[in-house]
């Protein structure tokens, strides 16, 4: 598809000035962000970084006490850019680059990563190599296809900002088994506006059947759309909306539910359902564990 190739080039002529990542660029004293600073020990502070050095970290607590830290002491380092009605800070979503299974797009830190289950049977690790670019995958754990089937799902965020962000990637499945390398899947470019905490998605993917040297892709795409808000510290609602137009039919799948979220885990629980009656209340249960070096 012309417009997917455009996309994979304009990635290309992305990636090379991606800059500074942004705790490398960030100066030694931030008076006016509020950040989450978790240290080795499991404990957690939240409050403004009005020192940090190669020496020390100085934080001013929201309770306004001031805490010097050895930078050994500390875990990561990340802003937090939500508060609750009752002037609490929100920890952020664990799990803020999905919806209940579609990628929004926003990228894994580098050195980031989770550990989910989809629809209980369908567990993946994905990693951030980059700030920008996102490696996962995994297997599905039913008898007969684990380890029989492989799925894979690379994303590369073009664009990054406070409130938009653009990404390409693909889900692809591979038979081991197979000759010829033979794998398919969906190729797309996503769209995120708005903040972690209440934010529309934007999708559109073409399916493709590669026989290890040919790749086709399908002439219609299939579009996503995805919402969420947080309604609490612990509560955020999604909505997932899958939608195909075919000769003027409209087929697809709607969903929605609520994700509780956790400083580490988050759990989804929702339910979708096929429009024009092709099934209702399919469950969806996920699961995700958020891992690694969270510093922004």
């Amino acid at each position: 598809m012309p417009l997917f190739r455009s996309l994979v080039l304009l990635t290309a002529l992305t990636l090379a000035p991606a800059g500074l990542r942004a705790q490398d660029a960030a100066p030694s004293a931030v008076a006016d962000s509020t950040f989450e600073v978790r240290l080795r020990d499991g404990s957690v502070l939240y409050g403004r970084i009005v020192e940090r050095s190669d020496a020390r970290i100085v934080v001013v607590t929201t309770s306004g006490a001031r805490i010097e830290l050895s930078p050994v002491q500390v875990e990561s380092i990340r802003p937090v850019t939500t508060r609750g009605r009752d002037g609490r800070v929100w920890a952020p979503d664990p799990n803020a680059t999905r919806l209940f299974f579609s990628s929004t797009a926003r990228p894994l830190a580098e050195g980031e990563g989770y550990v989910s289950s989809y629809f209980l049977f369908f567990p993946m690790v994905a990693y951030g190599v980059t700030d920008r670019i996102t490696l996962a995958g995994g297997t599905p754990i039913i008898p007969g296809l684990l380890g029989q089937l492989w799925y894979f799902a690379p994303k590369v965020t073009l664009l990054n900002r406070d409130k938009l962000s653009v990404a390409v990637g693909a889900l692809g499945f591979w038979y081991p088994s197979a000759t010829d390398g033979k794998s398919v899947g969906i190729a797309y470019a996503a769209s995120t506006f708005g903040s972690p905490d209440r934010a529309l998605t934007f999708g559109a993917g073409w399916g493709y059947f590669s026989d290890g040297g040919t790749t086709d892709f399908t002439s219609r795409p299939v579009f996503m759309v995805g919402g969420e808000a947080r309604a609490s510290a612990s509560v955020k609602f999604i909505s997932e909306n899958w939608l195909a137009f075919n000769d003027g039919n409209v087929d697809g799948i709607v969903s929605g539910g609520v994700r509780f979220i956790g400083p580490r885990l988050s759990s989804d629980l929702g339910f979708g359902t096929a429009i024009g009656g092709g099934g209702c209340c399919i469950p969806l249960v996920n699961f995700v564990y958020s891992f690694g070096n969270r510093a922004r």
